[in-house]
Order: C-alpha cells, then structure tokens, then sequence
C-alpha cells in the first residue's frame, strides 16, 4: 500500500559506541532498530505489483463497462479475471501485513533497554521513538482493515457486473461504495504516512546524538 522509507548505514558504530560499557544500551537499540528494518523487507516488495494489480483491474473495469450488455460471456471473462487479481491482492496484503507486524515486535525489543540508558537525552529521544512507531503500528491497522474492506467492496462489484439482470441503479450504487471505500483507505494512508515520516524523524535524531552517521533513503 505505502512504501516505507529505508535507513542506510554509512558509518560504522563509533568506538566508543562498540566498546564503551556505559553505551552498550544503545548499541542493542541500534540492533533491534536495523532488525526491524529487514523485516519490513517483504513490505516493502508488496507496493509495487499492488499498485500494478490495481491498475490492471481499472483497465477491466473500463474494457467491461465498454461491452454494456452485448457479450455476456467476455464480461464473465474479464470480471473473472479481475477477480483473480483483487484475491491476489488480499494475499499480497497479508504478507504486508505479517511483514509489519514481525518489524513491530522485533522494535519492542527495545522498550526494555529504555530504563538501561543513563544518557538522560537518548532516554528521552527513545521514548518519543516509541511513541512515534507505535503511533505508526496502530495506524497500520486501521488502513490494513480500511484497504480489505475496499478489496471486497472491489469484488462484489466485479460478481456484480456478470448479472444480466443489473440495473444501472444497484450498479451506481456500488459503484459509489467502492469509491466510499477507497476514500477512507486514503485517509489511513495519509495517517500512516505522517507517522512514518515522524518516525523516520525521531530515529534520525536518536541515530545523530548517538553519533552514528547515517544517509536517509
């Protein structure tokens, strides 16, 4: 649904980072931090034949309402078709969101750590990390269950469009349905956008005051 954003390591730990006792806290920050990046790996390779599926079935959608009523046996093909797609979507959206939920659980590892750190500035920049990816998991949620719903909007309408018996009215009716739908996917996409960029934010000034340099992709 929403590519997240990736932090790339340019630097190593500094020394005192690796070898100082004190540090150590943050040194396991960083780890569950980068961790939880891999994880999201498999997010991350979902958006792409997403969007991909989502414009094929656009395109189908368009070829079918072109044939009206004149080939009932090509609209089945097509709507057939469009239903593949979208059950290859809700597919694609449950590996996102196992992706997600294994980056989260790998992230709270971390909460523990907070008491161990001394630095009263990184125990407070943590805290507003946490705050930030926890705000970005719940807010995962309600798109992940907005995105699904809009899916299965998707598919009553293209079970729909092989009645030969639909009316112009129950077609426009959810016809609007599924624009209903998709108008509150955006809403939690924009959400979970703002979290994710705040997020991204909190981590880079947690990563610069435990000098550790790193490039935002």
């Amino acid at each position: 649904m929403v590519k997240d954003r990736k932090w790339v390591i340019v630097l190593a730990l500094t020394a005192a980072l690796l070898s100082g006792c004190g540090e150590k806290p943050t040194e396991t920050v960083y780890q569950h931090l980068e961790a939880a990046v891999e994880l999201e790996a498999p997010f991350e390779e979902q958006q792409e034949p997403l969007q991909a599926a989502e414009v094929k079935e656009n395109e189908l959608f368009e070829d079918i309402i072109a044939l009206g009523i004149s080939d009932m046996e090509k609209i089945t093909e097509l709507a057939d078709e469009a239903l593949a797609s979208i059950d290859s979507r809700l597919a694609m959206i449950e590996t996102e969101k196992e992706s997600i939920e294994r980056s989260y659980a790998e992230f709270e590892l971390i909460k523990p750590v907070q008491d161990e750190m001394e630095d009263e500035q990184l125990s407070s920049l943590l805290e507003e990390l946490i705050v930030a990816m926890d705000n970005r998991y719940e807010h995962y949620q309600k798109l992940y269950e907005a995105y699904v719903t809009a899916a299965k909007e998707d598919e009553a309408l293209f079970t729909m469009l092989k009645q030969e018996d639909l009316t112009m009215e129950e077609l426009q009716a959810q016809i609007d349905g599924v624009n209903a739908s998709y108008e509150v996917v955006a809403k939690e996409k924009e959400q979970f956008n703002q979290y994710t960029d705040e997020y991204n934010e909190k981590k880079r000034l947690f990563y610069e005051t435990a000098d550790l340099e790193v490039r935002f992709e």
